[in-house]
């Protein structure tokens, strides 16, 4: 990752630069994107937990 000099959101008197923004913003989408994968793959997991937890209960009563 390409490291860009760190500024402060909450300073009005020195702004940060476009670029600055565009990193930032592309950091943070990054970063949304893992998080959301991670959250998929965790539901996945609990599904497939509790579809073979009904098929099962569902072949013992068959």
């Amino acid at each position: 990752m390409i490291q860009h000099a760190r500024f402060n959101l909450n300073d009005i008197a020195h702004e940060p630069s476009d670029e600055q923004l565009d990193a930032l913003m592309e950091a943070v989408a990054t970063e949304a994107r893992k998080h959301a994968q991670t959250a998929r793959e965790q539901l996945m997991i609990r599904l497939r937990a509790e579809i073979t937890a009904v098929d099962s209960l569902l072949l013992t009563r068959a």
